[in-house]
């Protein structure tokens, strides 16, 4: 029952009956009904021992300090208003996020969350259609128009409602859901292939009535990476690092022909850098990196956004979540290779795409501030499960699939100085071949 609710929490996420279908709904608790239902659920099932909490993956540890890190960030600057705000929408991300991992504990799990994915990514494809189209989708809700910007002709943005009522978001969300249409069915064939080509073709030409930045270079990186899972497992880290280093070379060479809206979101980007570095351990409080704007406006950088937020200490768990789910599918991809079990086979295939969503979602976030969003966390999770998931198809005296000191302690400290040094270098010198 547990996992019923929480894929009930996950398709109202999506969904959003109250802002359009029945909006006498909007304002209630739904979510909050079903997270309890959930935890009351889930309480009877562990102590009638059908379900275990994984104790030994970190991610489970991580959520509870990325939690406690929103709150640190005010107490260390004696902001008890912004201390207090932040404790429940932080914990109910996070909260959530430990119900997916625990109840995400058999190969039919995941794949129902990542046909989830598709189905309601669908459903926000067919309403920018509406939209693109007629003029209008559900609820009626217009399209964003977009006047005549020097010398550019007027055009309009598609949208969706709720979390995704902005066009970045919905392009960020459609841009997630591709990789997942190729893993409808539990077994690769010429039919897979062909729905999962039709579904993602008609995800990008919707992708495209959004016309955001940020969702093209979501789409790039999910064609990259879906190249990179060609290759053998051990190769990914290699491609990985040519991809990063490609981007750093396209910020110098697309830089100097940045518009006025991309060149100021990178000015922002280069305040709070400054912030950060006034305040480089806890950060400058979370939900306060509008101080960095001058104008109260977004980062639309959600990396940046983070460590300039919740300083090291916060990003630290926040980026180990995406990087320990990234390694142990990576991990979890190299285990099953010979496996021939056909749940084996179909995890195998499933790790590979929810790795290319992860990046696809991780490369528009570059350009966007949804640092704690849904979404995002349902990613985490569903990485965060696979490893243990796996253990059940490999030896008992295979070695385990992620190691606590090594790959957290060490290694995610040093993967997380990495990313934000690299996000710095990048960020100057998208300012450099800007101003020269």
């Amino acid at each position: 029952m547990t996992f019923f609710f929480t894929m009930v929490f996950m398709f109202m996420v999506f969904w959003r009956p109250q802002e359009w279908l029945v909006t006498g709904l909007f304002g209630w608790p739904l979510l909050d009904v079903v997270v309890g239902i959930s935890l009351f659920a889930l309480a009877v099932e562990v102590n009638e021992k059908r379900q275990k909490i994984p104790r030994e993956l970190p991610q489970i540890y991580l959520l509870l300090g990325l939690w406690l890190s929103a709150p640190i960030s005010h107490i260390v600057h004696t902001y008890y208003a912004g201390m207090v705000e932040s404790i429940s929408p932080v914990f109910n991300i996070c909260f959530f996020s430990f119900l997916l991992i625990v109840v995400l504990d058999r190969p039919i799990r995941l794949h129902r969350v990542a046909v989830l994915f598709v189905v309601m990514g669908m459903l926000l494809a067919f309403h920018a259609y509406l939209q693109s189209t007629r003029g209008y989708g559900f609820g009626e809700q217009r399209p964003m128009w977009v006047p005549a910007i020097e010398g550019n002709p007027p055009y309009y943005r598609t949208k969706f409602f709720g979390i995704f009522d902005d066009p970045n978001d919905l392009a960020q969300m459609l841009i997630t859901c591709i990789p997942f249409t190729f893993v409808l069915f539990r077994r690769v064939n010429v039919l897979a292939i062909l729905v999962g080509c039709t579904l993602s073709w008609f995800l990008i030409e919707m992708l495209m009535t959004t016309h955001s930045r940020g969702g093209q270079m979501g789409l790039v990186a999910v064609i990259g990476c879906q190249i990179a899972m060609w290759f053998p497992a051990r190769w990914f880290r290699y491609l990985f690092a040519i991809g990063a280093l490609g981007f750093l070379v396209m910020c110098g060479l697309e830089g100097a022909g940045m518009d006025a809206s991309a060149q100021e979101r990178v000015v922002f980007w280069g305040l709070a850098n400054g912030l950060f570095k006034s305040s480089p351990i806890f950060g400058i409080g979370y939900e306060m990196a509008w101080m960095a704007t001058q104008k109260g406006q977004a980062l639309h950088n959600a990396f940046v956004t983070c460590y300039t937020e919740l300083g090291v200490f916060g990003y630290w768990f926040w980026f180990l979540l995406i990087q320990l789910g990234v390694v142990g599918a990576i991990r979890t991809r190299a285990a099953l290779r010979r496996v021939a079990h056909p749940e084996a086979r179909a995890l195998h295939f499933l790790a590979g795409q929810t790795i290319v969503a992860l990046m696809g979602f991780c490369a528009s976030a570059y350009f966007l501030s949804r640092t704690f969003i849904f979404p995002l966390f349902f990613l985490m999770a569903m990485l965060a499960a696979m490893p243990r998931v796996a253990r059940r198809f490999l030896p008992p005296h295979h070695p385990p699939l992620m190691g606590k000191r090594r790959d957290v302690y060490i290694w995610g400290t040093i993967g997380v100085l990495i990313s934000v040094a690299y996000i710095y270098v990048s960020i100057v010198i998208l300012n450099k071949a800007y101003y020269g």
